[in-house]
């Protein structure tokens, strides 16, 4: 029996080569939570800012009160729209 599984952002990461230690640290038993100096190492910012520019409503990589690139982007679960708690933006947010 065989079951469909959602890939996670994680999932998408590791299968690109990129280990938890990257994300979280070296230390198993305590890891770091990612903040977006840790995302932005490998991910630029501007050119995410720049993919996103024509989106309705806003552009959420150039938010004002934007900073925490795990609000929207969970990987270990499935991402969710941070936006919405407050703003109808209907943004599909990729893991």
């Amino acid at each position: 029996m065989s079951f469909a599984t959602e890939q996670f952002g994680a999932d998408k990461h590791m299968a690109k080569g990129v280990k938890c230690r990257v994300c979280h640290g070296v230390d198993k038993n305590n890891p770091d939570y990612p903040t977006e100096q840790t995302c932005i190492q490998c991910h630029d910012k501007k050119a995410l800012g720049e993919k996103t520019k024509d989106l309705p409503g806003a552009n959420p990589h150039q938010a004002p009160h934007n900073g925490d690139c795990t609000l929207c982007h969970l990987q270990h679960e499935k991402p969710e729209n941070y936006c919405a708690q407050c703003h109808d933006f209907k943004f599909k947010i990729p893991g």
